[in-house]
């Protein structure tokens, strides 16, 4: 009879559990729903709360949750917290969470320009799920920051042949804007945005990429869209950063009411609804600290002066109104300039808010250049999203000239955007300036020709016009590959960034 009873009693055990259990399960994927959408909306403190009283059932659910923690840490850019989150599941039976970790991890390393270990982390995801889209774009972002343009055009071109991906669409514009071409750049955004009118992200994109082609008029009119969709959803921060954008380039914007009409508001939220449906392929990139102002020129530059100063070029600031420096890992000051040489196209930036010591570039690291030397240029050539992070381009010093404007040629791809940025050797010191306002007039009827596919740096030991400096013994040092020069000089590399006035 006890037998019976007992038998009894783990039946009804078991009944209720599995009558029950899917009522957890839909409660846990609505709740997990629900904190997507704040993290989208960057809401991050109220995804956090709701994170912490979520119930969990099981372990593959608290996997879940580790991942949105290390997706809101790798957000707001505290990798190190992120990587902390995404560890827990390094040891998951789970092979769809496991790939997701091994996106997150190759994100956190992709941010730190650590390019072996992402590319590393991105092809783990790929062979465990070959059919998500995210490890793939980053496998490319990370080819194209170390300069193997060709490997990582043929990803995207074979992703976007297969599917028509808004993310895909973007990381083919950038590779495109890394090299200097800003209107192929623009172009394939605008054939997307004819299917997908009201994507945000290629909006957005395309609002900065026209205001820097000189269109004002169609940058605003994409922008407006992105700020309507914002204050729809409720996302103040985005908002008024949008906001900010437009002021600053047409101060007047506002004056009248803005709109928004019903027929866009379905239409934002059905993109909000897509955008968390395709959260887990999509995952989280960092946002880094954003400019106070819409910037219509920018250039590169490098951390000096125990992390107080930038040098640049002199012509990647002349005419600003408005200056200011972002580094390689996401940190925003704002700048006035200390000091500049027209004739030696220098300038020296001083910083409103210093950068760490360790960041800064030591005068004792400067090297005279020496013809047939590999060189690397790191600089900023894209604009839009690529602006998180330079690329690199590689080549030799093909000539050095014994003159007073102390200019060599390298092979090495110099790009507008490159302006202003560092070229070290492979023993990590800086070389040279790289510079792309070459007067071809002036160089023809010096140097008898115009030099072709080389590109320009002015030498090291110039900075000593505007800036104290001792010519350094050349020391003998490990050499370093071109993915570990990278990751090495990534938060000493400055991203300068002006509003001109076009007056």
């Amino acid at each position: 009879m006890q037998l019976v009873m007992n038998k009894s009693i783990l039946l009804l055990i078991v009944v209720f559990f599995l009558h029950f259990q899917p009522s957890y399960s839909e409660n846990f994927n609505s709740d997990i729903r629900i904190i997507r959408a704040e993290i989208n909306r960057d809401n991050l403190t109220e995804a956090i709360n709701k994170l912490k009283k979520i119930k969990i059932t099981n372990e593959n659910e608290q996997e879940k949750i580790d991942l949105l923690f290390g997706d809101i840490y790798l957000k707001i850019n505290k990798l190190d917290k992120a990587e902390e989150f995404y560890q827990k599941n390094f040891f998951t039976s789970n092979e769809d969470i496991e790939a997701l970790t091994f996106i997150g991890f190759a994100e956190v390393r992709l941010a730190q320009g650590k390019i072996n270990d992402a590319i590393k982390f991105a092809e783990q995801s790929i062979k465990i799920n070959s059919n998500n889209i995210r490890p793939k774009i980053i496998l490319a972002i990370a080819k194209t920051r170390i300069g193997e343009g060709k490997e990582s055009i043929k990803i995207l071109n074979e992703l976007y042949d297969n599917r028509k991906d808004d993310e895909v669409a973007l990381a083919i514009s950038d590779y495109y804007i890394a090299f200097d071409d800003t209107t192929q750049a623009i172009q394939i955004l605008e054939e997307f945005i004819k299917r997908d009118p009201k994507n945000i992200k290629v909006l957005n994109q395309l609002a900065n990429l026209h205001l820097f082609s000189g269109n004002k008029d169609k940058a605003i009119e994409y922008k407006i869209i992105v700020y309507k969709y914002h204050k729809f959803n409720r996302n103040k921060k985005k908002q008024n950063q949008a906001k900010a954008w437009i002021l600053s380039v047409n101060p007047n914007y506002f004056d009248k009411p803005i709109k928004v009409k019903k027929k866009e508001k379905e239409k934002q939220k059905e993109y909000e609804e897509e955008e968390i449906s395709n959260y887990d392929e999509n995952k989280i990139t960092p946002i880094y600290e954003e400019f106070a102002f819409a910037p219509n020129g920018h250039g590169s530059g490098f951390i000096v002066g125990e992390g107080k100063y930038v040098i640049t070029n002199h012509h990647v600031i002349e005419g600003a109104k408005k200056i200011a420096v972002r580094n390689g890992t996401g940190k925003v000051t704002e700048a006035t300039v200390a000091a500049f040489s027209k004739d030696y196209d220098l300038a020296i930036l001083e910083l409103t808010t210093p950068y760490p010591k360790s960041f800064s570039i030591d005068s004792k690291s400067f090297e005279t250049p020496k013809a047939g030397d590999d060189v690397i240029s790191i600089g900023y050539p894209g604009i839009g999203i690529t602006f998180e992070q330079p690329t690199i381009t590689q080549g030799i010093i093909s000539k050095v000239f014994d003159d007073e404007m102390g200019i060599f040629l390298t092979t090495a791809a110099i790009n507008a955007g490159n302006s202003g940025g560092p070229l070290f050797n492979l023993n990590g010191k800086l070389v040279g300036v790289s510079f792309a306002a070459l007067d071809k007039k002036k160089w023809l009827d010096e140097m008898g020709q115009i030099p072709t596919d080389m590109g320009y740096a002015i030498k090291s030991n110039m900075i000593k016009k505007v800036f104290e400096h001792k010519q350094s013994v050349p020391v003998k040092s490990a050499k370093f590959n071109k993915a570990k020069l990278y990751e090495k000089m990534l938060p000493s590399i400055a991203l300068v960034v002006v509003l001109l006035d076009e007056n």
